[in-house]
């Protein structure tokens, strides 16, 4: 502004123009040590100083003890999940009608020589694709792991609590999608022994919850939600 206005008007002087950027500063802190300014500012600091009873306290991280976060995160864990249709109920029905088909189409295959291998894709089958629709959460895992990010830089929290509330508060669907396709699967084509039944129940849960426990592993690396799904099925896949 100055320059223009020397520009403009060159008939005019002006002291500023000739000194240095330091020597005005110098100018300016000198003036304000002396100005009502810099007085108003000494009188309001020695209040404030006077001021007895007046505590500030800088709060870092959570005053909640580990099991009080884990339950509050279980249980919040747990009703999102309830409320998120796609979480786990869209699969669950998935699941009812994918194992009503496969049992549909295997129905009954018999316990002969012949039929060892129908009943090896059967299992294979129901193992491979219900483990493969756990990509089906994974918009919902970027979602969990976006306000974990935010709470854990603000220190509510730590990582393993986490983890440890995401796995109970998931254990019920877990259990749930386990026995709704195996006991449909199982009693509509193998019609074995009881104890086999909870062998296939047991293992189609371990398959199930490794894979999500995966999906969370690809959800923290990977956020977008594209690369997230491709990623998985690549994981997956291997």
């Amino acid at each position: 502004l100055k320059g223009s206005q020397r520009l403009r008007e060159t008939h005019k002087s002006d002291y500023l123009m000739n000194m240095a950027t330091a020597e005005i500063k110098e100018l300016l802190a000198s003036k304000y040590k002396h100005s009502a300014y810099a007085t108003r500012a000494r009188s309001r600091m020695r209040e404030l100083l006077a001021t007895q009873g007046v505590e500030i306290e800088t709060v870092k991280g959570s005053q909640a003890g580990w099991g009080k976060q884990l339950s509050t995160l279980t249980r919040r864990s747990f009703v999102n999940m309830s409320r998120d249709k796609g979480y786990y109920w869209s699969r669950i029905v998935i699941y009812i009608i994918v194992s009503i088909a496969v049992g549909t189409l295997f129905y009954d295959v018999g316990t002969s020589y012949t039929a060892i291998l129908a009943r090896g894709a059967c299992g294979g089958f129901v193992t491979g694709y219900m483990t493969f629709m756990s990509i089906g959460g994974f918009p919902s895992f970027i979602e969990e792991l976006k306000v974990f990010t935010k709470e854990r830089l603000n220190g509510h929290y730590g990582v393993g609590a986490f983890i440890i509330a995401n796995f109970l508060s998931s254990f019920p669907f877990l259990v749930a999608v386990s026995l709704l396709t195996g006991t449909i699967t199982y009693y509509m084509v193998f019609r074995a022994r009881f104890f086999r039944y909870v062998f296939f129940v047991l293992n189609l849960f371990g398959c199930i919850a490794v894979v999500e426990s995966c999906m969370m592993i690809v959800a923290s690396l990977v956020p977008n939600f594209l690369m997230g799904i491709i990623t998985g099925a690549g994981v997956l896949g291997i």
